[in-house]
């Protein structure tokens, strides 16, 4: 349209008043009436869109370079009453039509453009070129469902106007799941209120799923009812600000953490002195909150009468010439209690001001453990002082470093003489240097009995206990520890000498009862030749081989260099051999299965042990085998539990057929009853293949049976 300039751009341009949501045309002006040619009243009712096509730039045959002042994609084609092409480019404007809201578009003509046969110029008007606009425009209806979405909006979400018109609860889908609350309820709270205005930042989802950060104008249009009637909504991309942000935040969080986890007080302060900012462990140190001491004096922190503004000021000028310090003081706690304290100054910055940095610890527990430290080293010299036994400290180099009074007394040293001397070259024995170097190297503590010199030339015998001082697994020193056994040694050496004689006294008496028992047991031998009487043989037999049984008991332990005990195993393979050898018949033969356990007995039960052995023996070899030429005999000494079981039994004839009663009268049976009771042992016998005796018992110790005859 050629411009005219006496025509008004209102008379000249097709304009259409248009509900807001849905475009449908309420009026337009005589222009629109003039350029289209259908009456007003065919306008009414339709929407504007029912009359045009939107083209894009590329369906139209046009030279862009001429047209390059165009919005490429805002093109639409409508057809007029008498069938001509006429291109429009629609811009619409919020306006209140009748005390609704609605839209003003203004359809403006660049046919003459598009066809090129007049340039910008000549244009009464075009519609404002806004491709570099940087905001994205979308516009909401009540439901909040998209009725404009502009090139941006396409640019910046990934959909296309029509996919965004289109699409259902497209708000749903584009803003980040875990902000959508936060976004309904914003713009809830701003309805509420009556707010025309709003703005917010959260995240969005584009087409392709990436998540970005936008911040958003949104404007709400409402009736004279007071409902909204729309909501227009201007948004960009700030990513980089928001990710920029959250990286200072976590960095400003991560020292905030930092300051906050340190237990010890830390406070900042101004160049007046006042308190600025605190961390947490102010609060655990001296009881007070941030909020109470923030913008107070640091004297409060000080105790009364111990501030001292001299000294401070000192401090300050040090730290601010670049020399920070530590320094010890007394604080107050917030309940009034007044404890000691180091704190240590420097300077820095604070958001741009200079200012003190002050980390202060309470060091009461320290003070306590330096005053503990003290006691426990002077009851320590003490010690070392008053302790009898002589203690030498040496360095790394084996120099005497101290040494105690003990000794100085034991050695005949004083201190002064020893100080900074080898003092292996001093006090051992020449033969013996190489042993009390390896000892003083030592990095463990060992003990040693050796011979060392007095400085008077007497030889002493003394343990030697060497425990090396380690500081960071390094040997630093040893402390030699020396107890004069000189005098023990000779008493020990007359206690062996006492002991040998004494060993020497018990094995001949062994001896000597073997012997008188052997005297005992010839003469009943000599007994037996002369008795006519075979009963009275026999008897004089059995007698003889117990006291051989007790005479072999006195045998083993003079032969042992033990005189208190007897190995059983030893003992009752020989007597069993002796027994078979005396017992055995030329029509008989009798095996001996032997099982015993490695034990040692006492000779309180040693003998009866044997006694046992012998009389049950016997008796197998004359009774249990009157039937046959064949026999076994089986002894065991097993200990199942905490108890000796001793079992014999033969696989002869078994025992008589009496009643328990009559076996038990006989006397080879009150015999071995006897010699049980002597072992404290429980006793049982049986017929299971032949006759079976066991008995039960614990093994005596030696101490018990010292003064406890031998019953025989």
């Amino acid at each position: 349209m050629n411009f005219i300039p006496e025509a008004s751009f209102f008379d000249a341009q097709p304009m259409f008043v248009c509900e807001q949501a849905s475009l449908k045309i309420l009026d337009a002006n005589a222009a629109a009436v003039q350029v289209l040619g259908f009456s007003k009243k065919k306008f009414l009712k339709k929407r504007i869109l029912d009359f045009g096509i939107k083209k894009s730039f590329n369906e139209l045959d046009s030279d862009p370079k001429r047209n390059n002042h165009l919005s490429l994609d805002n093109i639409w084609l409508f057809k007029t009453e008498a069938g001509k092409d006429i291109y429009f480019q629609l811009s619409a404007h919020m306006i209140n039509y009748k005390g609704r809201p609605a839209k003003l578009v203004v359809a403006h003509n660049v046919t003459e453009i598009i066809e090129g046969k007049t340039s910008q110029k000549k244009l009464l008007s075009s519609q404002l070129n806004l491709n570099n606009f940087p905001l994205a425009e979308i516009e909401w209806d009540p439901s909040l469902k998209i009725i404009r979405w502009s090139e941006k909006a396409e640019e910046l979400f990934g959909y296309s106007e029509e996919e965004a018109i289109s699409t259902d609860r497209l708000l749903q889908k584009f803003i980040h799941e875990d902000d959508l609350d936060y976004v309904h309820q914003t713009l809830e709270k701003t309805y509420k209120e009556g707010k025309e205005e709003v703005s917010l930042i959260h995240r969005n989802i584009t087409k392709d799923g990436t998540v970005i950060y936008c911040e958003w104008y949104n404007s709400f249009l409402y009736d004279n009812n007071g409902d909204v009637v729309s909501i227009y909504s201007l948004t960009h991309d700030v990513t980089e600000r928001e990710e920029a942000l959250l990286s200072t935040r976590r960095s400003v969080r991560s020292y905030q953490d930092l300051f906050n986890s340190i237990s010890d007080a830390i406070y900042l302060l101004n160049k007046e002195g006042y308190i600025v900012e605190v961390n947490e462990g102010l609060e655990s140190t001296f009881g007070y909150r941030r909020r109470e001491v923030i913008g107070k004096h640091n004297k409060i922190l000080a105790a009364p009468g111990k501030y001292d503004e001299e000294r401070i000021q000192e401090i300050i000028r040090l730290a601010h010439n670049g020399k920070p310090g530590k320094y010890e003081g007394w604080g107050r706690k917030k309940n009034g209690e007044i404890f000691p304290t180091e704190f240590l100054v420097n300077t820095g910055n604070y958001f741009g001001e200079e200012v003190l940095i002050v980390i202060e610890r309470d060091i009461s527990e320290r003070r306590e453990s330096e005053e503990a430290l003290k006691h426990r080293e002077g009851l320590f010299s003490k010690l070392f002082n008053s302790s009898p036994i002589g203690i030498a400290l040496l360095n790394e180099h084996r120099e005497v470093e101290m040494v105690n009074d003990g000794f100085e007394q034991l050695f005949g040293y004083r201190e002064d003489e020893l100080k900074g001397l080898d003092l292996d070259k001093l006090i051992v024995l020449e033969q013996d240097h190489e042993e009390a170097i390896r000892l003083s190297e030592s990095e463990r503590v060992k003990q040693a009995t050796e011979k060392r010199i007095r400085k008077d030339g007497t030889i002493l015998d003394v343990i030697i206990y060497a425990v090396p001082v380690v500081v960071e697994k390094s040997v630093v020193g040893i402390y030699g520890i020396y107890v004069d056994i000189t005098d023990r040694r000779k008493a020990e050496e007359q206690v062996r000498k006492s002991l040998r004689e004494k060993e020497m006294m018990l094995a001949e008496i062994h001896h000597r009862v073997k012997n008188n028992l052997a005297v005992i047991t010839g003469l009943l031998e000599l007994q037996s030749y002369s008795a006519e009487s075979e009963s009275a043989k026999r008897i004089l037999k059995d007698s003889q081989m117990r006291v051989n049984s007790i005479a072999m008991v006195h045998e083993k332990l003079y032969q042992s260099e033990d005189f208190s005990e007897v190995d059983i195993n030893q003992y009752f393979e020989e007597l069993s051999g002796i027994i078979h050898k005396t017992m055995q018949q030329s029509d008989l033969e009798v095996d001996i299965e032997l099982n015993i356990k490695p034990v040692k007995l006492p000779i309180t039960q040693a003998i009866p042990c044997g006694l046992l052995l012998n009389e049950i023996l016997s008796n197998s070899f004359k009774h249990a085998f009157t039937d046959s030429k064949k026999g076994n005999i089986k002894i065991c000494l097993s200990q199942p539990e905490d108890k000796l079981l001793l079992i014999i039994q033969d696989d002869g004839i078994g025992l008589p057929e009496n009643s328990e009663m009559d076996i038990t009268k006989s006397m080879g049976m009150t015999l071995i009853k006897t010699l049980a009771k002597q072992l404290n042992a429980s006793f049982s016998f049986r017929n299971e293949g032949g006759a079976v005796f066991e008995f039960k018992f614990e093994k005596k110790e030696q101490a018990a049976d010292i003064e406890k005859p031998v019953e025989v």
